[in-house]
């Protein structure tokens, strides 16, 4: 089924569709964003500028005719800070469902920040982590310990509305205006010890300059992989951008390709947010998240339709909608196996990780005809996996089915990679054929012995064909480099070696 987030913001609104599946799990379908200013002048007068309401109601009618074009079975309309604080929201708020027929929720400042947080974090699944979502007029944040909420701030350190506000009209700050900026951020900012960050605690962030400057230092960094969600940003180019880019004047700044004229004008702004954040708090990296509070309202209402439309969401409802990572198996026949390996030191963590992702893709029945094509869709997709362990993860499925093609997308990304990241490919690969063989035949595997570079296997024949095993364990042994003995034994206990 379908179901659309209409996001308005202080900066712009927002239409996404999400293809919601039986799991309750979604993607992207289709998306529109437009620049509204809906917040434009909100400061000095209080209330929502005449103009600023028309163009978003115009923008709104363009949303309802694209929702009624397709079978949308739900539509999520929320609005946050510049609806939020606005003296004349009610009166704005009657004359958008008269023109458009949209109902909206507006967020309350805990409610923004819990939802964007809940749609961050249960896409990267960091249990410890400040997170903070920087958007046109307000900034939220939220510490939370092992998925469990300890504090939540809503501040007015927006990048639309500091830009107004320290910019006026002038395309470029002066220096005395960002230095003015930065000490107004700085005092608003809780202090380090106000917040009782712990040692593992994580920094996250979502927000459209924040992507704007991923974009850009993956630029200059000659990133290989056109991916946001997950990736790492160091403090060190953080506080290079924003005193770069501060330092530009504004037409170059629209240049820059990944920036363009739609982000150039709150960029300095946003990114002087972040520097001024990271250097109070003391982190020396950050993680960005692509699923903010769009994905936070959806989920909260797959979850609980009720806890949705309440006029507040609890810590709990919080932690069931995020849920925990729950390793899938879909080797039932083979999963005593898997843990022998791992105890043996054959498997490490990360990689009993990637293989139980890899099991999740070959239950999902993907297909295998194109293998660049699914590399690519495996991709495209946002996971709680590092960019490196996603990259093997897409690596391995093709390599089970084709090794040249594999080798073809390693080399094309081996900036990122490295040899032994190239051995975890084989030694999963390896894995899954041996496991499928197993499995399709419902035969039980058991390591008996691993000493000295040889492993004695014990397997309940079954319905097994000995070629397609003996060819599953020669990849095996090469992969893992170990010797392999292999004892096959019947429905009467008979026992036999297999050579191989």
């Amino acid at each position: 089924m379908k179901i659309s987030v209409i996001d308005l913001g202080y900066n712009s609104a927002k239409l996404v569709t999400y293809n919601v599946k039986d799991d309750d799990s979604f993607d992207v379908f289709q998306q529109e964003g437009i620049k509204v200013k809906l917040g434009e002048g909100l400061d000095e007068k209080g209330k929502l500028g005449k103009k600023p309401m028309l163009r978003t109601i115009d923008t709104l009618k363009l949303f309802r005719d694209m929702i009624q074009s397709q079978p949308i079975k739900s539509v999520l309309p929320i609005a946050t800070s510049a609806v939020r604080e606005a003296n004349n929201r009610e009166e704005f708020l009657a004359e958008v469902y008269r023109e458009t027929g949209f109902r909206f929720k507006v967020l309350s400042e805990k409610e923004e920040a819990l939802y964007s947080y809940v749609g961050a974090i249960r896409s990267l699944q960091i249990p410890d982590a400040l997170f903070f979502d920087i958007g046109g007029g307000s900034l939220e944040i939220v510490n939370a310990e092992g998925f469990k909420i300890r504090k939540v701030i809503s501040l007015p350190l927006g990048a639309l509305r500091l830009t107004q506000q320290f910019n006026g009209e002038n395309k470029r700050f002066s220096e005395k205006n960002y230095k003015t900026m930065r000490r107004f951020i700085s005092s608003l900012l809780p202090e380090k010890k106000e917040m009782g960050l712990g040692k593992d605690t994580k920094l996250v962030g979502v927000g459209g300059v924040l992507r704007a400057l991923v974009r850009y230092e993956q630029k200059v960094s000659k990133y290989p992989l056109d991916k946001i969600h997950n990736y790492r940003m160091n403090f060190g180019f953080v506080k290079f951008a924003a005193k770069q880019l501060y330092k530009m004047k504004y037409e170059d700044v629209t240049k820059i390709s990944v920036i363009g004229s739609s982000r150039a004008e709150t960029i300095v702004a946003g990114s002087c947010v972040i520097d001024t954040l990271m250097e109070n708090f003391g982190f020396d990296s950050l993680c960005i998240s692509n699923h903010g509070v769009r994905e936070g309202a959806l989920s909260v209402f797959l979850e609980n339709p009720k806890a949705y439309h309440s006029e507040n969401i609890t810590a709990e409802q919080i932690r069931q909608t995020i849920g925990s990572k729950i390793n899938f198996q879909s080797f039932q026949h083979t999963k005593s196996f898997v843990e022998s390996l791992v105890s043996s030191k054959l498997l490490n963590k990360r990689e009993v990780e990637i293989l139980s992702y890899v099991e999740k893709k070959i239950s999902e029945k993907l297909s295998f005809n194109n293998p660049q094509s699914l590399f690519y869709s495996i991709m495209d997709e946002d996971m709680s996996l590092s960019h490196t362990n996603q990259l093997i993860l897409g690596l391995v499925l093709v390599h089970t089915r084709h090794v040249k093609t594999s080798d073809w997308l390693f080399a094309r990304y081996k900036s990122i990679l490295s040899q032994q990241d190239k051995s975890t490919i084989r030694k999963i690969s390896s894995l899954i054929t041996l496991l499928q063989v197993l499995e399709q035949a419902k035969s039980k595997i058991e390591l008996k012995r691993y000493t000295d570079g040889i492993i004695e296997l014990h397997i309940m024949q079954a319905k097994l064909l000995p070629k397609l095993l003996r060819n599953a364990l020669n990849k095996f042994e090469n992969a893992f480099d170990i010797h392999v003995i292999c004892m096959l034994r019947d429905q009467n206990m008979q026992s036999s070696v297999l050579e191989l």
